[in-house]
């Protein structure tokens, strides 16, 4: 079993600012926000979100990882773009600290003692960060006694997501095996996960809820999404699932009936 977290595991709140036309933006899909160009990449600064505090709002962005380079991750982007370029890109920005410090207020606000990340969309096209990105989340109801019953049904659960290991650590408190997550995991790297665990599985089940999880919903076995989070999915996302769930907690007995799965 390979889940995503974002909108599968957790439920999420996401804040982004247009840093150029000064906007906060609420409920946003990251993803779509990458989308709508060419060039764009999410970056994710390995970091607790709460170090930004400790930094200037007046500061440049780029001050947050200046000397700390390897803490940069590229999460997914529209297209090909290089970590190197994406860190140059955070380092000369005009961006301020404050960009970031405004999404994350809302926020943690809002997820005070849950899951929280950071992070950054950059644009190759014009070497500029455009969007600043905060999330917040907390696990779906029942999600821990889902996993617990996927265990006893005999499933090793695995975590495949974009999000940074320092966040996903919080997944150990639901019953997650820390050495079965998978960070910083672009589309294309959760579909290798997903062939990869076929080689050993006999069955592999994805679940997820995003355009970035395609390429594993088609690649499994059985391709789960969930709508829990967004009612409206995409349809060519619609088209890529073998099976559609409301609530993660229907996922145990889905899979009881489903023929494709056999325990």
């Amino acid at each position: 079993m390979v889940m995503d977290v974002a909108g599968t595991i957790l439920r999420m709140y996401r804040v982004a600012k247009d840093i150029q036309m000064g906007v906060i933006l609420e409920r946003v899909v990251t993803w779509e926000l990458i989308m709508e160009k060419k060039g764009r990449a999410l970056v994710v600064p390995q970091m607790d979100p709460d170090i930004i505090s400790s930094f200037r709002p007046e500061d440049p962005l780029g001050s947050l990882i200046a000397g700390r380079e390897e803490l940069l991750d590229i999460s997914c982007s529209s297209s090909s773009i290089s970590r190197d370029e994406a860190t140059s890109i955070v380092l000369q920005s005009k961006a301020l600290v404050r960009d970031l410090l405004d999404v994350h207020i809302r926020v943690k606000a809002r997820c005070p003692e849950n899951y929280q990340t950071a992070g950054m969309i950059v644009d190759a096209n014009i070497q500029e960060i455009v969007y600043a990105i905060s999330t917040g989340g907390s696990p779906f109801p029942g999600m821990k006694d889902v996993l617990s019953i996927l265990k006893e049904m005999g499933a090793d659960v695995f975590v495949a997501s974009g999000d940074s290991m320092r966040s996903l650590r919080h997944l150990q408190e639901l019953g997650v095996d820390l050495s079965h997550i998978s960070a910083v995991s672009t589309p294309a790297r959760k579909k290798e996960i997903v062939e990869d665990l076929k080689r050993e599985y006999k069955h592999v089940v994805m679940v997820g809820d995003g355009l970035n999880d395609i390429y594993a919903l088609q690649a499994a076995d059985l391709g789960v999404l969930t709508v829990q989070q967004d009612t409206r999915p995409a349809k060519i996302l619609l088209a890529a699932s073998d099976e559609i769930i409301s609530d993660i907690r229907e996922l145990p007995e889905l899979l009881k009936r489903n023929s494709r799965i056999i325990f």
